[in-house]
């Protein structure tokens, strides 16, 4: 019969007060008997964690039974049953018996289990059994506070266990030169992942031989603690961590034995370290400096500079300022780390790409006249000798596409905008490098101004008017009308009324565009024809016709009276000639006296 509850409920109890006094800060540890191993604050939880109910049950084994079979006791036998392939050569398991509610420190009556049976002899009564172990890859059952109450009479009870596989680890420990780590000075603690460092699962000595077994694990992951108590060997986590963080885990399969788990103490503390890494350009002139990392709290830095691997003279700062003699090598930094009570530790960084030279590289500036359609061209200035240079012309800080010539056409994009130029220079062993010259001033836009074109006819009395088609959007546009090429005072608007004292000249109208960051522009339409008098017109009283239009017209009797006729003073005009065809046109007859 199994016993009921597994000691490892005990264990519990027991991890969950060690955090409960590690988060008070009251941190305390009481050692087993047979362990020496004190407690170090860094390592939280140990005590609780060793197999103290193992060492109580050893004792009372091992002890003088005294009279064979004293009055009021009877005798509790059975089988103990491992899981197939359990080694039994390592390790120890135990049958213990207690007062119902005793403490595991104080068992009634012990045995080992060697072959797998057990005898007790235990007071008759209420008594509670439990099977533990240190060292096997087996969970304990039973236990005072929580096992199975038998009831054992005059003729004793049988009660068979079966325990169940758990995971083990195991492995050597080994101390500095010269250093004694026997006498269970040395603990092994195996942490919880998820405990954050706070709580224990599972904990066993180093025995005198230098090895040990941490048994009555479930699956799950864990980091390795090496705990030490000893003068000359500091404690570390498994494979040289400083601390619970950085420590690898471990994953453990359900009834997993993972051997190998090894440790070699040192005798000062491990430094925490980190990789530097270096900042800056590698450019003769620039400098960079040494980014140390999390190192030890407290830990003194010191640097040392390299170029190709030889050290720098005087080059001990977290900075180097580069020069022409570390031109072309690459250059890495060690920091060395020192502490009381630590070992001083180098950590190198990685190299950086080779130190280059500084180019010559004066800023560039553009010639030109900055308006559309004209052509800016950079002037580089001189440039270390040898030096491929390129060239990106930009408009308001954008790069222009296909623009990489020396010189650039401006488009009509250009307008009201500035121009710069970046000139980039390469050159093998030396630092790339970009110059920008100074921007222009806005670029002048060209207006789009097409000649304009006079309608109307060039006749005394009629109206011109000036068609200046589309300029540019945004264009304000100007008249001035000329006639026979000069400038017809207040003639500036965009029609123009034919006067007498046009006639025989020819007229023509300019139109001036104007608009902010364009260049002004003018252009002059084409000539009319002379200027004429109408054929025929109104006339300027009851008897005279005006003296351009000297023919009188009688509209009642449709004819016309020139001045050398006879009847011409008499005639009161109602329609005024300038010529005899204009009369004849409009259908009047020449008087015949």
């Amino acid at each position: 019969m199994a016993f009921a509850a597994p000691l490892r409920t005990l264990r519990a109890l027991a991890v969950t007060v060690a955090v409960a006094l590690l988060a008070s800060g009251l941190v305390f540890v009481a050692a087993p008997a047979t362990a020496t191993a004190a407690a170090d604050p860094a390592f939280p939880g140990v005590a609780e964690a060793l197999p103290a109910a193992v060492e109580a049950a050893a004792g009372v084994a091992a002890a003088d039974p005294g009279e064979a079979d004293p009055a009021g006791t009877a005798t509790v036998t059975g089988r103990v049953t491992f899981p197939d392939g359990t080694d039994l050569s390592m390790g120890r398991t135990f049958v213990a018996a207690y007062a119902p509610g005793a403490d595991v420190g104080s068992p009634l009556a012990a045995a080992a289990v060697t072959d797998g049976s057990y005898s007790l002899r235990v007071p008759q009564g209420d008594v509670v059994l439990g099977v533990v172990s240190e060292g096997r890859a087996v969970f304990d059952q039973g236990g005072p506070q929580s096992g199975e109450i038998v009831s054992v009479g005059p003729d004793g009870v049988v009660r068979d266990v079966v325990l169940e596989r758990s995971a083990l680890v195991s492995g050597r420990v080994t101390a500095p030169t010269g250093v004694d780590i026997t006498g269970q000075r040395v603990v092994v603690a195996v942490y919880p992942v998820a405990g954050a460092g706070a709580a224990v699962s599972a904990a066993n000595v180093v025995t005198d031989a230098g090895t040990f077994a941490v048994g009555g694990l479930p699956a799950g992951e864990y980091r390795v603690a090496f705990v030490s108590s000893v003068a000359g060997a500091v404690s570390e986590w498994w494979q040289d961590a400083p601390r619970f963080e950085k420590a690898r885990p471990l994953v453990l399969a359900a009834g997993e034995a993972r051997p190998g788990i090894d440790a070699a103490l040192e005798a000062l503390h491990r430094m925490e370290t980190s990789v530097p890494t270096i900042s800056g350009t590698p450019v003769v002139g620039q400098t960079l400096r040494a980014l140390p990392g999390a190192w030890t709290a407290g830990a003194a830095l010191s640097y040392q500079w390299y170029a190709n691997g030889k050290a720098i003279a005087k080059a001990t700062a977290s900075s180097l300022a580069l020069t022409t003699a570390q031109a072309g090598t690459r250059i890495t930094v060690q920091v060395t780390g020192k502490k009381a009570t630590f070992a001083s530790a180098t950590v190198a960084s990685a190299a950086t790409a080779a130190v280059l030279r500084p180019l010559v590289a004066p800023t560039p500036s553009i010639t030109g006249t900055p308006t559309v359609g004209q052509t800016l061209k950079v002037r580089t200035g001189i440039w270390t000798a040898g030096t491929r240079l390129t060239y990106q012309w930009y408009i308001n800080g954008a790069p222009v596409a296909r623009a990489t010539a020396a010189s650039f056409t401006l488009p009509s994009s250009a307008a009201v905008k500035t121009v710069t130029v970046v000139v980039s220079g390469t050159k093998a062993g030396y630092a790339a490098a970009s110059r920008r010259s100074k921007p222009t001033a806005a670029v002048k836009g060209i207006l789009s101004a097409p000649t304009p074109r006079i309608t109307g006819s060039a006749i005394v009395g009629s109206r011109l008017t000036a068609v200046p088609y589309t300029w540019t959007s945004g264009t304000r546009l100007s008249y001035q009308w000329y006639l026979n090429g000069r400038a017809i005072s207040r003639a500036t608007g965009s029609t123009l009324v034919v006067t007498p004292a046009m006639v025989k000249a020819r007229i023509t109208v300019r139109v001036t565009g104007t608009k902010s960051g364009y260049i002004s522009a003018a252009r002059t339409s084409a000539r009319t024809a002379a200027v004429v008098y109408p054929g025929r017109t109104k006339p300027i009283s009851t008897w005279n016709c005006p003296a351009w239009a000297p023919i009188k017209g009688n509209a009642q009797s449709m004819i016309y009276h020139v001045r050398s006729g006879a009847y011409y003073a008499k005639t009161k005009p109602e329609a005024c000639f300038s010529t005899e065809s204009a009369a004849v046109k409009a259908g009047y007859r020449k008087s015949k006296r």
